[in-house]
């Protein structure tokens, strides 16, 4: 089975403090991540976040959808967040946040497989449609959080 080893990386002009709390509110995103249907907290996890687990419905640039939850694992304010997937994606993941002068870069690590069955036949020809159409969700997200924090480039 193909894993996908994703790697994307937003330059938010904006303070870690601003993107930390937009990216912690997974069910806010919706609101301003056009890709994003739906998101629904599913358990809540400790005081600091650790096995807190949200249901995430996604639209793309293609006819597909896809549902998963994310587990968090590993919770380090303002510096990480790890979480599992499972669902139509199974894997695990990071989002990591770095402060540069005036920009926050947050980098998001996906190492994932697909979990429907069209998408498992298919992923040996279709792998680099799979990646540029994540690169473009993606894409979406950094230039909607920039929007959302009203700031311009």
């Amino acid at each position: 089975m193909t894993t996908f080893h994703l790697t994307t990386t937003w330059k938010i002009p904006a303070s870690i403090e601003a993107c930390w709390f937009s990216i912690l509110d997974v069910e806010a995103w919706p609101d301003w991540w056009k890709y994003v249907d739906e998101v629904v907290k599913v358990r809540a996890g400790d005081v600091s976040g650790i096995n807190s687990i949200y249901q995430y419905k996604w639209s793309t640039l293609l006819p597909y959808r896809l549902v998963f939850e994310l587990h968090v694992t590993k919770f380090i304010p303002y510096q990480l967040i790890a979480f599992d997937a499972k669902g139509d994606l199974k894997g695990n993941g990071c989002c990591q946040f770095i402060q540069t002068n005036q920009t926050t870069q947050i980098q998001f690590d996906w190492n994932v497989q697909t979990n429907k069955a069209w998408m498992k036949f298919f992923t040996s020809i279709t792998y680099l449609i799979f990646k540029w159409n994540h690169k473009r969700v993606m894409q979406s997200g950094e230039q909607s959080l920039i929007q959302k924090l009203d700031l311009k480039l």
